[in-house]
This record gives C-alpha cells, sequence and structure tokens, in this order.
C-alpha cells in the first residue's frame, strides 16, 4: 500500500503548472523543444515505464513498473503491473487511483489534484514545458542522448529540478529525473515507444466496479 501511493506521488510530481513567461532559450535547446514537441504532440503513444522513487529522509527507495498509455492533449493512463496492481487514469478533467488489492479508488479532479493547465503531466502536453521551466542544456549528455535542465520558473510543488534525457535520433524522452527541494528523487524510465498506437478516449476513463470503496482526494 504505502510503496504503490509512493508510485502514485511520484508520477504527480512531474506534472508542471505554472504559466511563466520563459526568458531568452539557447537555440540548440530550442531546437530540441521544437523536434520533442512535433513527435509528441501527435494523436499519442505508449510505452513501458520502469519508476525508481527515493525517500532521503526516510533512507528508502521504492521501485514500480508497467505500461503508460498517454493521448494528447491531457490523457495518461499508468497500470502499474509491480509492485502491486493499480490504475492511475485522467482523462483530462476527472482522475481516478483504482487499487484492486485495497479494494478502492480514490476521486477527484484532475484540475484540483494535479494542478492547472487541464490536470496534465506535460507527458501528455509537452508544450507546457517551455511555460513552466528555465531550461538549459547540461552538461551530463552522452553522444546519444540530449540531456536538458529544467529549474521551475515559479515555486510549485516543491520541485527542485528536473533532468529530460533525450534521443538525439528519434527525440524520445527516455528518462525523466525529478529532485524536489527535500533531497528526495524520482527517476522514470520509458522504453519500448509506440507512437502509432490508436487510444480510444474510453481507455481515459474508468467504470466504478460495484463495492468497490470510493474516496475524494
Amino acid at each position: 500500500m504505502v510503496r504503490v501511493l509512493w508510485a502514485f506521488a511520484a508520477v504527480m510530481l512531474i506534472g508542471v503548472f505554472a504559466a511563466a513567461a520563459q526568458e531568452e532559450m539557447d537555440p540548440l535547446v530550442a531546437e530540441t523543444l521544437d523536434q520533442v514537441e512535433a513527435r509528441y504532440t501527435r494523436a499519442g503513444f505508449s510505452a513501458r515505464f520502469h519508476l525508481t522513487s527515493t525517500l532521503k529522509a526516510m533512507d528508502v527507495t521504492d521501485e514500480a513498473a508497467g505500461q503508460l498509455f498517454v493521448k494528447y492533449p491531457g490523457k495518461m493512463r499508468w497500470v502499474y503491473e509491480t509492485p502491486s496492481p493499480m490504475l492511475f487514469i485522467t482523462d483530462g478533467d476527472s482522475l481516478w487511483m483504482y487499487q484492486p488489492d485495497e479494494n478502492q479508488v480514490t476521486v477527484g479532479l484532475a484540475s484540483e489534484v494535479l494542478g492547472g493547465q487541464e490536470g496534465a503531466s506535460f507527458l501528455s502536453d509537452i508544450r507546457l514545458l517551455r511555460k513552466a521551466f528555465r531550461i538549459s542544456l547540461d552538461p551530463g549528455g552522452e553522444a546519444d542522448i540530449v540531456r536538458l535542465k529544467l529549474l521551475p520558473a515559479e515555486a510549485s510543488n516543491d520541485i527542485a529540478e528536473v533532468y529530460l534525457k533525450i534521443r538525439r535520433d528519434t527525440y524520445d524522452i527516455v528518462e525523466v529525473i525529478t529532485n524536489n527541494l527535500y533531497g528526495d528523487q524520482t527517476r522514470i524510465a520509458l522504453t519500448d515507444f509506440d507512437f502509432g498506437a490508436v487510444l480510444p478516449d474510453r481507455l481515459f476513463r474508468f467504470d466504478i466496479p460495484p463495492g468497490t470503496d470510493v474516496l475524494q482526494f
């Protein structure tokens, strides 16, 4: 139960909610973002994810893995397979977190739980990055990987910094590293992308099973 909630909190950390003006951007950063936006503002994609979340104060590291489905703009479905099954679904308006082992679903409005901008994380509306962060090239890149450093343009959700690892050949975002102000870190590695996936809207809705305990965020 605790592990599942840590994993869910880590997903919420990658949401971007500020709308501050972006300062003048390095041309290489701008070119990279142009290519990433062109790729991620298509109809949608699916990918495998592996999430590692470290809580510094507790000296605890936890992991989770599963399948991610994203439909632009604002729709996400995170299917946690390990360490225990869970669904985290948003259609951009409503949000559901379903834990079948607990026979429990927590519901709320995406705008209230995740913040503004339709309650979407940047993976479901990549354009939010320019609005929410000051973005620069990070020297920790590799021959085949561009690494961007993102600093919040405004204080939001205790995020200290975010790093994106982006493949130079495809402009896939293959890793998201989020550090908060308390020294906690979340890493989300993404693999097996399918940008040709047909994702019906019903994939981003959740029908609550009869007899399930319903809680509010």
